[in-house]
């Protein structure tokens, strides 16, 4: 029995039929692309903000730790600078050395200071170590309003500080909880927001009042 030939028109119609389903497949694939690429660019975007609050809400736990009685209790000078879009934190860490001051005092060339700051003119959250200052996110990721700070004393009532200014030593002396809010965002424009909040560990004594 002879076997057919096919037919022109067949071969056309079969190769068309390839071609759209090679056609609908490439979409597929190409979407199915641009969906990982979102979820991977969102995971990097939860990472860095995850990060970055973690860090500040650990330094921000820990400030005025002072594990000798000294004249360092952390109820003024733990938390030393603080502005809407700036905070540091000092703690008495290294107690007494050769080459370090007293217990009760603390260093500010080193890891007893340690702040945290909106770099505007970059587009990023720097970190401060002593007199050292280090970038805690890319450049141009963080927006103009994308790292914000309020302060709150024992009865939870808001301090605010004055406009691109920062709370008084009295007026640090009352915060109790402090929150940090931070955006950060990439090149395709996705963003991602996230706040926590920490209260200060040496301020347990503080009272509504």
């Amino acid at each position: 029995m002879a076997c057919r030939a096919f037919t022109v028109l067949e071969l056309v119609v079969t190769m068309a039929s390839s071609l759209l389903i090679l056609a609908a497949l490439g979409g597929f694939c190409r979407a199915e692309n641009r969906l990982i690429d979102r979820e991977s660019r969102g995971t990097r975007l939860r990472e860095a903000s995850r990060r970055v609050l973690e860090m500040v809400s650990r330094e921000i736990r820990g400030a005025g730790f002072a594990p000798a009685l000294g004249s360092f209790d952390g109820s003024a000078d733990g938390l030393s600078a603080a502005r809407a879009d700036r905070i540091e934190v000092r703690s008495d860490l290294h107690g007494a050395a050769d080459d370090d001051p007293p217990d009760g005092v603390s260093d500010p060339d080193s890891n007893e200071r340690i702040g945290f700051f909106l770099n505007p003119g970059r587009g990023l959250v720097d970190q401060t170590v002593g007199r050292q200052t280090s970038p805690l996110t890319l450049d141009a990721t963080v927006p103009a309003d994308g790292f914000r700070l309020r302060y709150f004393d024992a009865c939870d009532r808001e301090i605010v500080p004055p406009t691109a200014g920062e709370l008084s030593a009295a007026e640090r002396a009352r915060v109790r909880r402090i929150t940090v809010a931070l955006t950060v965002r990439d090149a395709a424009g996705g963003s991602m927001s996230a706040e926590t909040s920490a209260a200060l560990r040496n301020r347990g004594d503080l009272r509504c009042g």
